[in-house]
This record gives structure tokens, C-alpha cells and sequence, in this order.
């Protein structure tokens, strides 16, 4: 980008590159010089302005910015990322149900975007389709095993239907794959465990819960009760 007579798309790449690294300022900056170089009616472009209003916080202005990027692809269709982030800024901004609209049109286009299978699971369960985001959950494990959020979306369901063997193992594919994904993955294993009589098995997942989030007082006060036990 420094070179004279770089192209726009060098500055696109590379507010690409420095919005991946967490450096929003200085990607506005290289994302507007390629704009200002010819690319503002770029759909790619558009859509990496709509991601970096959705990093900086602002999720109405992103949900604006994404919509308006779509008819830019013409007849072709858009790519998976940009179902992912338009859908999130929907949700985002308070749509759900265009949320779960677009994911479902990005499964139909994009099937093996494991991702997007995830997210609509997740929609799926804030509306109280459970069977739907059981069904996507599973679908997009098949689709990336390793993807450490879908294994534990498909824990969440399952501890809800107090199918806690089965609910079990999902929370432990999950951290298998992601050690540190969240407490609540902790806390939710330490009480299966405990369900399980197996307060030692019990009181690890809580202490691991504590080293992730050392604020959470539910976590501590089941420490502290199965300490005192």
C-alpha cells in the first residue's frame, strides 16, 4: 500500500488483514483509502465497511451497510461470510426472525458452511425451536467436527431437555476441542457431575469454571457447598 500507484484493492486486503488482527482504527483507515480509490460500489468492500461497523458496536449501522452490500453481487449469490455477518448484525440490532431468515437461505446456498448451521441453531433456540436447532446443530457437527460452539449449542439443548448423559458428552467434545470456551461449559459439566454423584469429577469443573471467570458467584458458592460436603 505504501507503493506508488497501489491498486484499492491492496488497501481492501489490507483492512482485511488488520480487522483480523483487532486493529479496527487502522483498517477504517485502509478501507476508506480504497474507497476513495474506486472501490465503494465493491461488494466485498461494502461488506468488510458493514463487519467493522459490527466490531466497532454499532450493529444498526452494520445491519444497514450489509443489506445494501447484497444486491452488489448481481445474480450471483453471496458468500457464506456474508451471511454470517449480516444475519449476527439482524440479531444483533434485535431482528431474530430475519436472522434465522438469512441462515436459512445461507444453509440452503452454502450446505457445508459449518458456521452458519451454528448460528441458525442458535437463533433457532432463542425462539424456542428446539427440534430446529437440535437438527442444525447436529447437521453442521458433521460438517466440522472440530468446531468446539456447536457441540456445546447441542450441550445447551440437551441440558435443557434434561437428557444430561447425552448432554455429557456434547460439553466434553466441546472443550476437547476448545480447553478455554467458557465457564458456563464448566459450570454446566460440574453439575452433571454432580447430578452423577461424583462430587470430585464435580468440584474440577467448577475450580476450571473459577479460572475462567473468577467473578462468578454461582460457580463458587457450588465450590464452596461441595468443599464443605
Amino acid at each position: 500500500a505504501s507503493q506508488l500507484g497501489a491498486r484499492a484493492a491492496t488497501f481492501h486486503n489490507l483492512a482485511f488483514a488488520l480487522e483480523r488482527l483487532g486493529r479496527y482504527q487502522e483498517a477504517q483507515a485502509a478501507l476508506d483509502e480504497a474507497v476513495r480509490r474506486g472501490l465503494g460500489d465493491d461488494a466485498r468492500a461494502r461488506m468488510t465497511t458493514g463487519v467493522l461497523q459490527l466490531r466497532l458496536g454499532d450493529a444498526t449501522a452494520a445491519d444497514a451497510t450489509l443489506s445494501a452490500a447484497r444486491p452488489l453481487w448481481g445474480k450471483r449469490s453471496p458468500p457464506a461470510v456474508w451471511f454470517h455477518f449480516a444475519a449476527l448484525a439482524a440479531a444483533l440490532a434485535g431482528d431474530t426472525e430475519r436472522a434465522i431468515e438469512l441462515l436459512t437461505e445461507g444453509v440452503a446456498l452454502h450446505p457445508t458452511a459449518a458456521a452458519l448451521h451454528n448460528n441458525l441453531a442458535v437463533a433457532c433456540e432463542r425462539r424456542g425451536r428446539y427440534d430446529e436447532a437440535a437438527a442444525h446443530a447436529e447437521r453442521g457437527s458433521l460438517e466440522d467436527p472440530s468446531l468446539a460452539q456447536l457441540h456445546k449449542n447441542a450441550g445447551d439443548y440437551l441440558y435443557r431437555q434434561a437428557r444430561y448423559d447425552e448432554a455429557l458428552e456434547a460439553y466434553l467434545r466441546a472443550v476437547k476441542h476448545a480447553p478455554a470456551l467458557g465457564e458456563d461449559v464448566f459450570l454446566k459439566l460440574g453439575n452433571i457431575h454432580y447430578r452423577r454423584q461424583e462430587p470430585q469429577e464435580a468440584a474440577r469443573c467448577w475450580e476450571r469454571a473459577l479460572e475462567l471467570d473468577p467473578s462468578n458467584a454461582i460457580v463458587r458458592s457450588n465450590l464452596d457447598a461441595v468443599r464443605r460436603s
